[in-house]
């Protein structure tokens, strides 16, 4: 009897091999063409594609060059590009002029040609949700001109280009716009899309010897609903994500409160909130914003920090917070009529009620909108020196 249990236990046992063997459908690393970013861009009535494929043999350090290039001088990647009347026809075309299966789980960035941006995302939009290699996490980005161009520069500092564009993402924002959140954002009320733009930029000035392409981010591309409407520069983008709470250890410069010169002050903790209130079909809203700030260069000739020095400090601070953050808002509000801050969204979850009454007018609301920020910020800490370096006590201006 002992021995029948114990033939039927290890024949159960070999029955359950069959149900955990994976191999089955494997693919051999060498086969699999690895994505890392790719580039989408309109050419009259198509599509670009233009994939980045990383060359795991190329990938060393030693001796690299433009494009992060391995220990041969090499790049570590090469760019695959395609054109085609769909998105998913480009793929189909790539495949053809490879020898690997293309692979897109690895991919973790999204350049978005300005024209493309422009004619609207929504149909390229549904292949990078449907299809389930695409991940939600990727960062989307927009690009001035081609994107193609952006993904074929050097970036020295990395060893992809599209991992440079994720890093500046991530320097940029808290929480960068991820392919998730924009998607979110085109189908929801109350709230606009927007992305970071990302641009060509030489590393020296062009008449230097070994001259390469870089990337920076320079600003904010808003979209209504999935189509771009405008770009703006890098001063007021960086002050609307500040009004988000979004911004990443921002630096503000001001001017000092008496004599000349400026003053940097670090803002190491951020976050914000909406307060809207509607009264007699007038809607206001109320930014309040929370910081903590720390003094990290005064190129100026004031102060050695007395207590009303730091005072007038902090509210020259709260001046000039307030100012470019209402500056940047009048611009999207006015010349846009983009909501990026959500402050449709913030009605709603407040004040539900009444937001169902003006929603089906919300875009010819928004720009009448009274929008009003209240900065608290808190320096504490003004480092290890009093008085600016190089200026007299004679020189020095105080309070």
């Amino acid at each position: 009897m002992f021995l029948i249990r114990k033939f039927r236990t290890v024949l159960m046992l070999l029955l359950f091999t069959i149900f955990i063997a994976g191999c089955w459908d494997r693919k051999e690393i060498n086969d699999i063409a690895f994505v890392i970013g790719i580039a989408v861009d309109k050419e009259q009535d198509n599509y670009r594609s233009s994939l980045q494929i990383a060359l795991p043999g190329q990938s060393g350090t030693t001796g690299s060059s433009g494009g992060g290039g391995g220990t041969s001088g090499d790049k570590s990647w090469f760019i695959l590009s395609n054109t085609a009347k769909t998105l998913r026809g480009t793929s189909l075309e790539g495949q053809k002029a490879l020898s690997r299966t293309i692979y897109y789980a690895h991919r973790r960035t999204l350049l978005i040609g300005e024209e493309l941006a422009k004619s609207g995302v929504a149909p390229m939009l549904d292949l990078l949700t449907r299809y389930p290699l695409n991940r939600f996490s990727a960062l989307p980005v927009v690009t001035r001109g081609e994107a193609y161009k952006v993904m074929d520069t050097d970036a020295p500092i990395e060893k992809f280009p599209s991992e440079m564009v994720r890093e500046l993402c991530f320097l940029n924002m808290r929480n960068p716009r991820s392919l998730k959140t924009f998607i979110d954002a085109i189908l929801s009320e109350g709230i606009d899309p927007f992305l970071p733009i990302a641009s060509i930029v030489d590393t020296v000035p062009k008449n230097w010897k070994d001259t390469k392409t870089n990337i920076k981010l320079d600003g904010l591309a808003i979209f209504k609903k999935d189509k771009l409407v405008g770009m703006i520069d890098k001063a007021p983008a960086d002050a609307l994500i500040l009004a988000m709470g979004e911004a990443n250890a921002p630096e503000v410069m001001v001017k000092a409160p008496h004599g000349k010169g400026d003053m940097f002050v670090k803002l190491n903790e951020n976050n914000s909130s909406l307060h809207p209130h509607i009264e007699d079909d007038k809607i206001t809203v109320n930014i309040e914003l929370y910081a903590k700030g720390v003094l990290v260069d005064n190129e100026s000739n004031y102060g050695d920090r007395r207590e009303n020095e730091i005072i007038n400090l902090n509210e020259a601070i709260h001046h000039k917070i307030k100012l470019d953050i209402e500056e940047g808002i009048r611009l999207v509000q006015e010349q846009y009529h983009a909501d990026i801050l959500g402050i449709g969204r913030s009605i709603h979850q407040h004040l539900p009620a009444e937001w169902d009454k003006i929603k089906d007018r919300w875009d010819d609301i928004y720009p009448k909108v009274e929008i009003s920020v209240t900065p608290h910020v808190i320096i504490e800490n003004v480092g290890v020196i009093n008085k600016p370096i190089g200026v007299m006590e004679g020189e020095v201006i105080h309070d």
